[in-house]
C-alpha cells in the first residue's frame, strides 16, 4: 500500500469514477500508474493530463508483466487478456473495492453509504473539512465542481469515502464513522431480494468502530431499531429526528434552511443546489463534519463554497427559454427526486426527459417503478439500456419500462437519436434532461451545441 512495498500499478477499467481516484492517490504517493478502459472519455483525458497513460486497446499493454500490482473493477469483463497474463505471472490482482477497504483501515475514516444521494453527500462532506482546514483524503464517487476532481490528496486525519453496496463492496471498509441516506432494494442480481439487500446494510453497520456514530436519515428508523450500534443519530425534518431540519426555503437554485442538533444552532445556511433531498443531503453530511471536529462556526462559509457535482441536478444551459439538465439517476426513487425538485423549481414549464436505463436487472426488477417516476415529465425518451458489466437478458428492452407509462407520450430510442429527439419541435419555455449512470453523458455537449443554434 505505500511506495515501500510497491513500485507501479496497472488500473484495469481506470475511466470508472472510484478507479480514476484511486489512480490518482496511488500516483500521489509517487508510484507510476497506468491504466485500460475501453474508450476514451474527459475523465480519461485528465488523467492522461496528470502523467498516467492511459491504453485504449483490447489487449496486453506492452511492459505489463512487470507491474507490481493490478487492479480491477468488476465492470471489466472476466475475460480482457489482462486477468490471463496476471495469473500466468502471478501479479497480485485486487478489487478496487479492496484497495479502498485496505487505505481506510490506515486512518479513521468516515463513509457515505445509502441507495441514492451518496455522492452528494460525499461531495458536500468533502467540502466542509477541505474548507474548514481539516485536509482530508477524499474519495468521491463525481467531480466535485470547486475542485474539479474526485480526489482531494489531504494530509489532515481523516479519510472519507463513498461505501458502494454494489457487490458487497462496502464490507471491506472499517469506518470510524458513517452515514447512510437510504435503503430502497436494489443491485437484486447480487443479493436476490429486498430482505438480502437490507441484511448487506446491517453487515455494513458492523464494520463501523464500537465507539463511532452510525447517522441514518429519519425514514430508516426502523432499520436502526434493529441494529445494536448505540451511537446513532437521525436527521430529517420529523419532529423525533436528532438533527432538525427547520425553516427550509427554495429560491430559485438556492436552498436556505437551519440545522439544529441539540444545543448546536447554524440559522440561515445557504445551498447552492436545488431541491429538498439535496438540503437532506447536507444535513446529513453537517452532522458527520462536526462529528469530525469541524466546528459550527466555521460550518456556513464552508457549506456556501459547495457548488454542485456534476452530474448531479447538473444545470447545463439555461438561455433561449430552454434549461438543460444532466443527472445520473438510474432508480426509480432516485428520478422521482430530481424529477420533483425540477417540477418545484420550474412549475408549469413543459418537461422532456430522456433517459438510458443502466443495467438489464435492474431494468427487469424495477421497470415499473421507473415508468411510474418517469410520468412526472411531459414527454420522455427511453434510450436503450447500457449493459455496463451484463449480457443481455431475453425479453428485457427499454421498451419494458415504456409498457409501464400510459399518461404520457414516450419513445424507444438509441442514444444516439437522444440529441436531436430531445430538441426536435421544443414547445418554448421548456427543460429538457438527460438521465442516466451509462453513457448518456456523451449527449452533453451535443445537447448544448442544438440548445446554442436556437438562439
Amino acid at each position: 500500500m505505500s511506495k515501500q512495498t510497491l513500485s507501479s500499478v496497472f488500473f484495469l477499467g481506470i475511466g470508472g469514477i472510484g478507479m480514476s481516484s484511486l489512480a490518482r492517490w496511488y500516483k500521489a504517493q509517487g508510484l507510476q500508474v497506468s491504466g485500460y478502459d475501453k474508450t476514451e472519455t474527459p475523465l480519461t483525458r485528465a488523467l492522461a493530463e496528470e502523467g498516467i497513460p492511459i491504453s485504449y486497446n483490447w489487449e496486453v499493454p506492452s511492459g505489463l508483466e512487470q507491474v507490481d500490482q493490478i487492479v480491477f473493477t468488476p465492470a471489466v469483463p472476466k475475460d480482457h487478456p489482462v486477468f490471463e497474463l496476471a495469473r500466468q505471472k502471478n501479479i497480485p490482482l485486487l478489487k478496487r473495492a479492496a484497495v479502498l477497504g485496505q487505505i481506510s483501515r490506515l486512518m479513521p475514516a468516515l463513509a457515505v453509504a445509502g441507495t441514492h444521494g451518496k455522492t452528494s453527500v460525499t461531495a458536500v462532506l468533502s467540502v466542509l473539512l477541505q474548507e474548514s482546514g481539516l485536509s482530508p483524503l477524499a474519495f468521491i464517487g463525481g467531480v466535485v465542481k470547486r475542485y474539479q476532481s474526485n480526489f482531494l490528496n489531504g494530509t489532515g486525519r481523516w479519510m472519507i469515502a463513498e461505501a458502494d453496496e454494489f457487490d458487497r463492496s462496502f464490507l471491506q471498509l472499517s469506518p470510524q464513522s458513517a452515514l447512510i441516506t437510504a435503503i430502497d432494494p436494489d443491485h437484486l442480481d447480487v443479493y436476490g431480494n429486498a430482505e438480502a439487500f437490507t441484511e448487506g446494510f446491517r453487515d455494513f453497520t458492523k464494520t463501523l468502530s464500537s465507539d463511532g456514530y452510525l447517522v441514518l436519515d429519519e425514514h430508516l428508523r426502523s432499520f436502526g431499531d434493529s441494529l445494536s450500534h448505540n451511537k446513532i443519530i437521525y436527521y430529517g425534518i420529523g419532529a423525533q429526528a436528532d438533527v432538525q431540519i427547520t425553516e427550509e426555503k427554495h429560491e430559485g437554485l438556492l436552498s436556505t434552511f437551519t440545522y439544529t442538533w441539540g444545543d448546536c444552532v447554524i440559522p440561515n445556511l445557504r445551498l447552492s443546489v436545488p431541491g429538498h433531498h439535496n438540503v437532506c443531503n447536507a444535513a446529513g453530511a453537517i452532522t458527520l463534519a462536526l462529528i469530525a471536529g469541524v466546528r459550527p462556526e466555521q460550518i456556513s462559509p464552508a457549506l456556501s463554497c459547495f457548488t454542485g457535482v456534476a452530474r448531479r441536478m447538473d444545470i447545463r444551459v439555461q438561455a433561449n427559454n430552454v434549461v438543460y439538465i444532466d443527472d445520473y439517476a438510474h432508480h426509480p426513487e432516485e428520478i422521482r427526486a430530481v424529477l420533483t425538485a425540477v417540477r418545484e423549481l420550474f412549475p408549469g414549464v413543459y418537461l422532456r426527459v430522456a433517459f438510458q436505463p443502466h443495467l438489464y436487472t435492474r431494468t427487469r426488477d424495477f421497470a415499473s417503478g421507473f415508468g411510474q417516476a418517469l410520468e412526472m415529465a411531459d414527454e420522455v425518451l427511453i434510450a436503450d439500456i447500457y449493459p455496463a458489466r451484463e449480457s443481455s437478458i431475453e425479453g428485457v428492452t427499454s421498451h419494458l419500462i415504456a409498457d409501464h407509462m400510459k399518461t404520457v407520450p414516450v419513445r424507444v430510442c438509441a442514444k444516439e437519436q437522444v440529441p436531436q429527439l430531445l430538441m426536435q419541435e421544443l414547445p418554448s419555455p421548456s427543460v429538457v434532461m438527460t438521465l442516466g449512470a451509462g453513457d448518456i453523458d456523451r449527449c452533453v455537449s451535443e445537447v448544448e451545441r442544438l440548445i446554442q443554434k436556437v438562439a
